[in-house]
């Protein structure tokens, strides 16, 4: 059955067609991704089967309850995220009071009709998840890196936590239709796995936007593309929608390029034969002519053409760091950080969201204070791509732009632009009102223009779609000189670097190869201690070393074992609370149990969670 029903709808935009006859449906439980170029159009059909934007025909329909994170979302609650978690089920939290109250009444005036009202909204608050309400929050702010901000304030909260907050109070909520516009923005690669693993299992249906290919791999079995004003269905993830499109691509050509040569060959015998002796035979091959249509090979009018240049060649040693340490308002972000970049080398910097690696870049390229040694090599020209775009002006256009950093006369300017995408009146757009895919475009732009040796890059494929992505990818590969990038995009790194730099605030620890390699270590390493780590300390702190790890883990299973043991008591207390029937002295005694184990319970999973960081 049906949860989200569309048919032919289309939209105007300033009174042109977006799109027309757009059609699909989506089932119970079923993930599928919506892709397709920047300005297709994908959030604004999301909006429209919303009933956000109005449709200039077809009819749209959602059957059951739904979720929708957009890009920007906003939270005004009042309170800590933890309380505003707590609201987003105001419903369970309304049954506990209920459940309060006819606690009080039974204490004072006991009646069958009490308790059995207490019974069945003790079965209703069990069955809609009210027992394990606190701890789902738990393992929810934990999974998106929120836990550390469960008793902060709300408003307090920068533009990805409150991103982050918006999602996780989806997820508490679990309606059956999830809709994510770029949920991926602002995790870090801990809390993207986590996320996938969550809506791997999640029972709802889901509807998806996102350029994050390596996410989508993972977590959806149907892609909807959206182009050109159409939209089509495909089954399978991400990489197979690739596939199909590329055969399918390909056939079309071929048939293209098969009744074109048809046709010709039909017209030129027309053309000889139509008044000669042939002529009763060339009418006949002009009506079969007639009824023959060239197939349309429908091309991208979003096609570009990026390059990172042909700088000139650095020494060999391109980047030195030594013991280098940020803080940042008496804190210590990290310490030291020890990384040595060669020429050629493509590395990856990760960690943790705030751990400070955009801090890093600043730091290499001197816009805020260190401590420790930061030294470029010989003839080393650095050029830095910023996710804020703080290079771009706000005042002027697009034009203006380039003939800041450049001498090219505007023929030349407008002929590069066209490269990134820009042509016709998009020249002349102020950069304020660009979309996040044009800002990024353009400081691309720029980037060229800077023919630096050392490319420092901050997020790089944020707002690109899918295609443009794949062109910056081939431009990193064939780039020849030496990039340090921060970056999410999973499968953007597979394709680009050859090692990883993991950040933490104890310093740097450096991988080789791509993020798959990266990740297969990272998973084996809780197993032993790296041998260069290890010949760095004496015996007696390695034994200590040891001796507090073993502690920690022995520790760590004690706890899941309690954790397991009153989970498995909750349930057996939830059955007998259920089954109490009109014995309300019983249903008390069994309640107050339930409420010390549960007590209990929250405490070694909150020590767990800590544990476990």
């Amino acid at each position: 059955m049906s949860i989200l029903f569309c048919r032919d709808c289309g939209v105007d935009v300033s009174g042109d067609p977006l799109f027309r006859q757009v059609s699909f449906a989506l089932e119970n439980g079923e993930k599928a991704a919506l892709v397709g170029p920047n300005g297709a159009g994908k959030t604004t059909l999301i909006r429209a089967c919303l009933g956000e934007v109005r449709l200039e025909s077809g009819e749209s329909q959602i059957f059951g309850t739904y979720g929708y994170l957009p890009q920007m979302p906003i939270i005004e609650e009042e309170g800590n995220v933890f309380q505003c978690m707590l609201q987003e089920r105001a419903d369970l939290l309304a049954m506990q009071q209920q459940l309060r109250d006819l606690e009080q009444k039974m204490a004072h005036t006991p009646s069958d009709k009490i308790m059995e009202q207490y019974a069945m909204l003790t079965e209703r608050f069990e069955r809609q998840g009210g027992y394990a309400l606190e701890a789902l929050i738990r393992r929810i702010l934990a999974g998106l890196g929120l836990e550390g901000e469960a008793n902060t304030l709300v408003q307090s909260l920068s533009g990805g936590q409150k991103t982050r907050l918006a999602l996780s109070k989806l997820l508490l909520r679990s309606p059956e239709l999830l809709i994510l516009d770029e949920p991926t923005n602002h995790l870090d690669v801990a809390a993207l796995e986590w996320l996938e693993g969550y809506l791997r299992d999640y029972p709802g249906a889901l509807l998806i936007v996102s350029h994050d290919r390596y996410f989508l791999d993972r977590t959806v079995s149907k892609v909807l593309c959206l182009e050109n004003g159409k939209l089509k269905g495909y089954s399978g993830n991400y990489s197979e929608f690739e596939l199909q499109r590329a055969i399918e691509s390909k056939t079309i050509s071929r048939e293209a390029e098969r009744l074109e040569k048809k046709i010709a060959k039909l017209e030129e015998y027309v053309r000889r034969n139509k008044a000669g002796v042939n002529s009763k035979q060339a009418r006949g091959r002009e009506s079969q002519l007639n009824k023959l249509k060239p197939i349309s090979v429908e091309r991208s009018d979003h096609k570009l053409s990026i390059s990172l240049g042909n700088a000139d060649r650095s020494g060999d040693r391109v980047l030195l760091l030594e013991d280098v340490m940020i803080s940042f308002e008496n804190r210590t972000l990290f310490q030291h950080v020890l990384l040595d970049l060669r020429r050629g080398d493509k590395v990856a910097l990760l960690g943790k969201n705030g751990v400070g690696k955009t801090s890093l870049l600043k730091g290499i390229l001197r816009q805020i204070p260190y401590q420790g040694t930061i030294r470029l090599g010989a003839n080393v020209k650095v050029a830095y791509y910023s996710q804020e775009h703080e290079n771009l002006g706000n005042a002027g256009t697009v034009m203006d732009e380039i003939r800041t950093v450049s001498n090219l006369k505007d023929p030349e300017i407008r002929n590069l632009l066209a490269r990134y995408g820009f042509r016709n009146d998009d020249v002349f757009k102020f950069t304020a009102v660009l979309s996040g895919g044009e800002k990024s475009r353009l400081a691309l732009c720029k980037l060229f223009l800077e023919q630096g040796n050392l490319l420092l890059l901050d997020e790089p494929t944020n707002h690109l779609d899918m295609d443009t992505r794949g062109l910056l990818e081939e431009a990193l590969q064939e780039y020849e000189g030496t990039v340090l990038v921060v970056s999410h995009d999973r499968y953007f790194l597979d394709k680009v670097v050859q090692k990883i730099a993991e950040l933490t605030p104890q310093g740097l620890r450096i991988f080789e190869g791509d993020y798959t390699n990266y990740r297969e270590s990272k998973q084996e390493e809780d197993s032993f201690v790296a041998p260069k780590e290890k010949s760095l300390k004496s015996g007696s702190q390695e034994q200590q070393e040891n001796r507090n790890l073993a502690r920690e883990k022995k520790r760590l299973k004690q706890l899941e074992k309690e954790i397991e043991e009153l989970e498995e008591t909750l349930g057996r207390l939830e059955g007998e609370l259920a089954s109490a029937g009109n014995n309300y002295e019983l249903a008390m005694s069994l309640h107050e149990e339930y409420e010390r184990v549960k007590k209990h319970r929250d405490s070694v999973l909150e020590e767990w969670i800590a544990g476990s960081d």
